[in-house]
């Protein structure tokens, strides 16, 4: 087997179990006769399973270790490390204050000083999280689709439909309905149907940047910062009507959207002209 099919074969494999692991893990919970949620084994087997299959390809599946971008590369990427920290936050920033202005939001209880503990706890446990994600969304699928295809519209669709259906028994099972209405009044199914733009939308941005800094922890740190603005809502900073849901929310509202596509689509120019 030459070396472009033992990549599409294990690019297959990957995104199937990737796309089971979580509903392996919802029947796990029912066998056991405990709940499914984000504290029981189905949520482990979830989110560690597509990082084990990562690990078992890279060491048995022929793929190996060389293209795993663990450098940091701090010098040369000390701009994209700043873009990571800051792009949630500035898009976040513009979007409530549209929000505020248009009166489809309300952040009259926000304050930097009550918010920053808050962040600052969150930001650990979620780096820890999302170097699991990164792992296997930029540091194998993307990698990996790279190496079968230069066509980066190609490579975007198959990493956001992998990465969005591997989301599927989270948003329908491990979430609690409470807490995720706080978010998207519209329920679980449908915020993963919904969630193919959001994703779709994010996966040019994700994969551009880790295109242009070449080092894992510059998408680990950027993912980190986006998982640990959410209490900005969780926590009653800022309120969104369920009206203004699709328009003017932080992670689902068109108007953050259509800000981080334009972002995407800039740094896809600066790669092009790069190469």
């Amino acid at each position: 087997m030459n070396t472009k099919s033992k990549t599409f074969r294990n690019v297959a494999l990957f995104s199937l179990v990737a796309i089971i692991c979580g509903w392996v893990g919802v029947g796990v919970d029912k066998l056991l006769g405990q709940p499914s949620n984000l504290e029981s084994l189905g949520a482990l087997i979830f989110i560690a399973t597509p990082l084990l299959c990562m690990l078992l390809l890279r060491l048995f599946g022929g793929d190996g270790w060389k293209d795993i971008p663990l450098k940091p590369n701090f010098k040369q990427n000390a701009r994209w490390y700043l873009f990571a920290f800051a792009v949630y936050p500035v898009v976040i920033g513009i979007t409530l204050c549209i929000g505020q202005m248009l009166g489809w939001a309300d952040v009259g209880k926000f304050s930097f000083t009550a918010y920053l503990p808050i962040l600052a706890t969150a930001f650990l446990p979620e780096f820890i999280k999302n170097i699991f994600e990164e792992s296997v969304w930029r540091g194998y699928l993307t990698l990996k689709m790279e190496q079968l295809t230069k066509n980066e519209w190609l490579i975007y669709l198959v990493v956001a439909l992998v990465w969005q259906t591997w989301h599927a028994p989270y948003y329908l099972v491990f979430l609690e309905d409470g807490y995720l209405s706080q978010f998207f009044p519209y329920g679980g199914l449908w915020l993963f149907v919904y969630g193919f733009v959001v994703v779709g939308v994010w996966t040019i941005m994700y994969t551009e940047v880790f295109f242009l800094s070449r080092s894992l922890w510059v998408v680990i740190l950027m993912h980190t910062m986006e998982d640990a603005l959410n209490p900005l809502i969780s926590e009653g900073f800022a309120t969104i009507p369920p009206d203004k849901t699709l328009l003017i929310s932080p992670t689902f509202g068109a108007v953050p959207l259509l800000i981080h596509l334009c972002i995407g689509l800039y740094l896809r120019k600066i790669r092009k002209r790069k190469n």
